[in-house]
């Protein structure tokens, strides 16, 4: 679970502790978000023109999104806000710092357009009604599964267990008809 901050003042600047001991400033808890945003921006969302990227609902009007928007590379992230050039790949190695992004970046550009995927997969559905969709339909909105498991009521009895004990049985027959055949 990541480190719950926890505001602390220093005489010099203004720090948060961390439950693992690191003392980090407002400015350095920023850049570190800002950096989460920045790596959370899917690639193919940058080679997409404007008039596409708004369409989808981003607010390229937001100066911070616009600027995170821009940025191409971790030089380009360091120069833009002041960070220290290997404050990056600092970032980068801390445990949390993968997950982080990736909860980032399926809040705000995945699941963000879950109700249009949705519509749009229903409506595909409606028009085609092929047992593929129809079945990957029921499975995500009804959670519906096919695998069944099918007890025989008469015998209090998995199926497998049925074929087992069948199988034991011709074994058993077959071994006695053997024997007979022995003894002709």
């Amino acid at each position: 679970m990541p480190d719950t901050p926890v505001k602390k003042l220093d005489n010099r600047k203004q720090t948060i502790a961390t439950k693992s001991g690191k003392n980090i400033t407002a400015k350095g808890e920023r850049d570190r978000d800002l950096y989460i945003q920045w790596k959370s921006i899917p690639a193919m969302l940058r080679l997409m023109p404007i008039e596409e990227i708004e369409k989808m609902g981003y607010d390229l009007d937001d100066p911070i999104f616009a600027k995170l928007f821009d940025i191409k590379t971790k030089g380009q992230f360091t120069t833009e806000f002041k960070v220290a050039e290997n404050q990056p790949r600092i970032w980068e190695q801390e445990p949390e710092m993968i997950e982080k992004i990736n909860q980032v970046s399926t809040q705000n550009h995945v699941l963000k357009f879950r109700k249009d995927v949705d519509f749009s997969f229903t409506q595909k559905l409606i028009r085609n009604g092929d047992a593929p969709r129809y079945k990957l339909w029921k499975q995500i909105h009804e959670n519906w599964s096919e695998k069944t498991e099918s007890v025989n009521v008469n015998l209090n009895i998995t199926p497998a267990d049925l074929v087992t004990e069948i199988e034991e049985r011709n074994k058993k027959i077959r071994d006695i008809e053997a024997i007979e055949d022995l003894d002709k």
